[in-house]
């Protein structure tokens, strides 16, 4: 693992710890989730594959952590995606000169990138960082919450369908994981999850109930995990967010992050079939 995070970094040294969240995730569904849903995933060489073709987006049906390591096998992960993986399914390539073979291998076969792709965002712990508060409603945040409520919580503030509420409960005291539920006036309107493994930290699975959006909940939630993962002796933090269409754009999402420490490494095309 890099002793520090740098421009020069290669996407690998950051993603193995999102490769090793999905993972982690798709194992903790129930089975009668991953039958409804028919997820599954593994691991080709070094790179993560995901189908859940009940849910057809890309976040569900996707390979990422692909080509600056070890050269992958990108007909087998397209095969996989193929006979596994919702039609949607994307590969997350990091526009980087490292990947430019890769880019060239999807486009000749039909791929192309689609929409404003992710912002890959790092945060060092052992550096300081200005942070800017846009918080503006006093808000509780609790750790280990009750498993229904936050399942609840992540598929509404995402849409989505009321039977995956208990894989997300299923992350409730999980090893590896701690997740957290954001309070207003007693309501629940929010959620927050971070993986944790080998000094780093994933946060993912933010999510704000409409009612309550523009009311700081992520930034809030953002902050909870920054401090728990310093108590716990984390240094690395990452996470991911839809980019703005224009490089000095905005997208609250990726604001809130950048508010909080957090800076863009880099970025990912999704690259999806031209159909």
């Amino acid at each position: 693992m890099p002793s520090t995070l740098t421009n020069r970094t290669l996407p690998s040294r950051v993603e193995w710890i999102e490769r090793e969240a999905w993972l982690d995730l798709y194992a903790a569904a129930p089975k009668s989730v991953k039958r409804a849903f028919e997820l599954k995933c593994m691991v080709l060489g070094e790179t993560p594959v995901l189908a859940g073709p009940g849910i057809p987006t890309s976040e569900f049906n996707r390979a990422f952590m692909i080509g600056d390591a070890a050269r992958p096998d990108l007909h087998g992960i397209v095969q996989w995606l193929d006979a596994q993986a919702s039609p949607e399914f994307a590969l997350q390539i990091a526009a980087r000169g490292e990947t430019a073979d890769v880019k060239a291998w999807a486009i000749a076969r039909g791929f192309a990138p689609s929409g404003t792709g992710l912002s890959k965002l790092t945060r060092d712990l052992s550096t300081r960082a200005n942070e800017r508060s846009t918080i503006t409603h006093s808000l509780d945040v609790i750790t280990d919450p009750d498993a229904a409520l936050y399942g609840d919580i992540v598929i509404k503030s995402f849409g989505l369908p009321e039977a995956t509420s208990a894989w997300f409960a299923s992350l409730v005291r999980r090893p590896n994981w701690r997740v957290f539920v954001a309070f207003l006036d007693g309501v629940a309107v929010g959620s927050g999850a971070m993986f944790l493994k080998n000094g780093w930290a994933w946060f993912g699975i933010d999510g704000t109930l409409e009612v309550a959006r523009g009311m700081g909940v992520q930034s809030t939630l953002i902050r909870h995990r920054i401090g728990t993962a310093r108590m716990l002796g984390v240094r690395f933090l990452t996470a991911e967010t839809v980019r703005p269409f224009e490089t000095d754009g905005s997208h609250v999402s990726r604001d809130n992050y950048l508010r909080n420490g957090f800076v863009e490494l880099y970025y990912r095309s999704n690259y999806q079939r031209l159909f």
